[in-house]
């Protein structure tokens, strides 16, 4: 049986040994954290329809809680246009759905139990990883050494490429979960808005969690901005923040009541210009960390499994797989990196001949059904190999 060592136990790397054992390859994975660690990560992930489909099949009956996105609200802070994406506009079936990362890695734990060809080793830390002719030989700072055919490297973020170090972050985010009354009591449930501000998107996600009694419904706040002002708006007092978001939501989303526990995450945006040496492969966040805007980064890892793992499974030699799995994901990860590359700034600048570009751009998406389906497939789908 062909082996492999998967450094990362996130889900990411969970998903990818469980994809590998079904195809009849042995699996080793190494996490730094503890099992009560990795369960006890509240980050909340955005699936894309693909990926729920994707997942479904896999997970069985250990699907995780789950929160529908039925539709999207698309505007820009101070602009004409707008748009929305609707399930409608794919005989009602939803765009996509949100997860807690612990619990879908949690799902994820269930069904590798039943795999016998996965060993999880939580916590250990790579020291050292030799690539030889025939092998990788990964050195853990305890000690022990663990030999396989390839290596996949499924944590961490991309290192610089440029100097080797990793580069400030020019983006950062705050992360909470709101409650929203909605300026229209019809709004629907599963309703999530992508508001472009001046300085930096501003995402309201349905999500299972609830922050509790009050007015309005529990939608999960990512706001990008910058460093400085991500730091001094996590230290406001609540009424202060809020005021504060309001005046960037603006009144045709509606009236944030109440905000949770926030925190400042930093968002570095690095893509590796190459995913794989002889028998080494990165994927994930480890391939390319993107920006949240449209929150296709999970979803572009998740699409680096199921690829790396059809490749694995007819190949007759290792390095021979990777290269074709290299070439497979590039179009994917090209299109979907510059996107949300380009997509911030864009929005963010002031130059009046682009601001009435994208307001134009907005209503024309709204106004022509098929573009926004095209659109919309390529954010539920990524560029199809």
């Amino acid at each position: 049986m062909r082996q492999a060592i998967l450094v990362g136990g996130g889900p990411i790397g969970l998903l990818c040994a469980l994809l590998l054992a079904q195809r009849q390859i042995a699996c080793t994975v190494i996490d730094a954290r503890t099992v009560e660690q990795a369960r006890s990560d509240s980050r909340l992930l955005a699936l894309s329809r693909g990926t729920w489909e994707l997942l479904v099949p896999v997970l069985g009956s250990s699907l995780p809680a789950r929160a529908a996105i039925r539709e999207v609200h698309v505007s820009s802070a101070g602009d004409f246009g707008a748009t929305r994406i609707s399930a409608a506009d794919f005989d009602g079936a939803d765009l996509g759905a949100t997860v807690l990362y612990g619990e879908l890695l949690a799902a994820l734990a269930e069904r590798l139990d039943a795999q016998p060809a996965v060993s999880v080793l939580r916590p250990a830390t790579v020291s050292a990883l030799r690539q030889r002719p025939d092998d990788v030989e990964v050195a853990l700072d305890d000690g022990r050494s663990l030999s396989a055919e390839l290596a996949v490297q499924a944590e961490g973020q991309v290192a610089d490429e440029r100097n080797g170090a990793g580069a400030a972050p020019e983006h950062w985010a705050l992360l909470a979960d709101v409650q929203l009354r909605p300026a229209s009591d019809a709004l629907p449930q599963g309703v999530a808005f992508e508001r472009f501000t001046r300085s930096g998107p501003l995402a309201l996600l349905p999500t299972p969690r609830s922050l509790g009694g009050g007015a309005g419904r529990t939608l999960s706040l990512v706001w990008c901005m910058g460093e400085a002002e991500a730091q001094r708006r996590c230290a406001l007092a609540e009424q202060t923040l809020l005021a504060e978001l309001r005046q960037q939501i603006g009144s045709r989303i509606g009236d944030v009541t109440a905000i949770g526990a926030r925190r400042a995450v930093a968002l570095p945006q690095r893509r590796r210009a190459q995913v794989h040496r002889h028998r080494l492969v990165a994927l994930g966040n480890a391939a390319q960390t993107l920006h949240p805007v449209a929150g296709q980064g999970f979803n572009l890892g998740v699409r680096d499994c199921f690829t790396l793992a059809d490749e694995l499974s007819g190949a007759a030699t290792v390095p021979d797989a990777l290269a074709r799995y290299a070439r497979r994901r590039q179009a994917d990860r090209t299109a979907i990196t510059t996107l949300t590359g380009v997509l911030p700034a864009l929005f963010a600048s002031r130059f009046a001949p682009l601001a009435i570009g994208r307001g134009l751009g907005l209503a024309l998406l709204d106004g022509a059904a098929p573009l926004r389906r095209q659109f919309a497939q390529l954010l539920m789908f990524g560029v199809r190999s």
